[in-house]
């Protein structure tokens, strides 16, 4: 009987998983410049961009503060956007192609990786999100 039980429980809950993802796997949210403006606004009110870099990809963007002293990144999660804000230097950000690859270190966002319209612009963006401040 027990074992009629857990069969029936792991149908079940194949059943809602292949549900969940039929529902979901079509959408998936787009990051512009406009949902990352009102997503970043929302989610750090007191953060004040200089310039943004929007990922040409269309799943991340990041922002300079307008001291230099912070960077703030929006990213596609399913069909919402989040937000991660730290200081300058506090996340290792390099170059690999076309991307910027931040170095995370959290358990559920380990890298994150923005992309960038072509390898110089890469390179710019690097220098000017993760570079010594100018």
């Amino acid at each position: 009987m027990t074992l009629i039980e857990i069969a029936i429980s792991l149908s079940g809950i194949a059943i809602l998983i292949g549900l969940s993802w039929a529902l979901g796997a079509t959408r998936s949210a787009a990051v512009t410049i406009d949902s990352a403006v009102d997503r970043l606004a929302f989610d750090e009110p007191d953060f004040k961009p200089g310039v943004w870099f929007i990922g040409a990809d269309g799943k991340s963007a990041a922002a300079a503060s307008v001291d230099g002293h912070e960077t703030a990144l929006v990213f596609a999660v399913g069909d919402g956007l989040a937000t991660r804000r730290f200081a300058r230097g506090a996340v290792g950000v390099e170059t690999a192609e076309t991307s910027l690859l931040f170095k995370m270190g959290e358990p559920s966002l380990r890298t994150l990786r923005l992309v960038a319209p072509d390898e110089s612009a890469a390179a710019d963006w690097v220098l000017r999100l993760a570079g010594p401040r100018l």
